[in-house]
């Protein structure tokens, strides 16, 4: 099975849930990511904003930053880049999902990130991650050189076995609504 084909079929899985599904997991997962020591250690956590159907992390980041945690979110730039910025202000990327306006925003550095919770479309038990396909996390995660990586992902998108090139990274933990891998 190709990647794409393993994203056609967690991409399918994860739109199938009913909304109030997709919430109640949501919540679970938000939970379990709460959980663990290397969140609850970690001051500056990059993070992003869920489309529709991904998992939903904003009660989460509602947490965080009443703990007074430096929450930080990607901003997609050309060629594939990806950089991590502090909010002072909202825009659509070019993806339609919202991401800090550079104009009103800061960029922090990837060594800055202690914890990244990444979305993805599909994921198995080795913890490998499958995204879109854009290649922007592949990128970007190997300059955060001082962070844990952890996967934010429905059960549903679990796979047997994720197809992986050279540049895929398995993740420090894959979250899901019932487990952490």
């Amino acid at each position: 099975m190709t990647k794409q084909e393993q994203r056609v079929i967690a991409l399918a899985a994860r739109r199938a849930m009913r909304p109030e599904e997709r919430a109640a997991a949501s919540a679970e997962i938000c939970g379990r990511l709460a959980s663990l020591p290397a969140l609850r250690a970690a001051r500056t956590v990059l993070s992003y904003m869920a489309l529709d159907d991904e998992a939903d992390l904003s009660a989460l980041h509602d947490e965080l930053r009443d703990r007074g945690v430096r929450l930080v979110f990607p901003v997609s730039l050309p060629h594939g880049m990806l950089e991590a910025w502090e909010p002072g202000g909202w825009t659509l990327g070019p993806y339609g999902i919202r991401e800090p306006d550079r104009e009103r925003s800061q960029p922090v550095a990837p060594e800055d990130i202690d914890l990244v919770i990444a979305p993805c479309v599909a994921f198995d038990e080795h913890r490998r991650r499958l995204g879109h396909g854009a290649g922007y996390y592949d990128r970007y995660l190997p300059r955060c050189s001082a962070a844990v990586v952890i996967a934010a992902a429905f059960e549903s998108q679990k796979l047997p076995a994720v197809v992986c090139g050279a540049h895929d990274l398995p993740m420090d933990a894959v979250v899901t609504e019932l487990a952490i891998y």
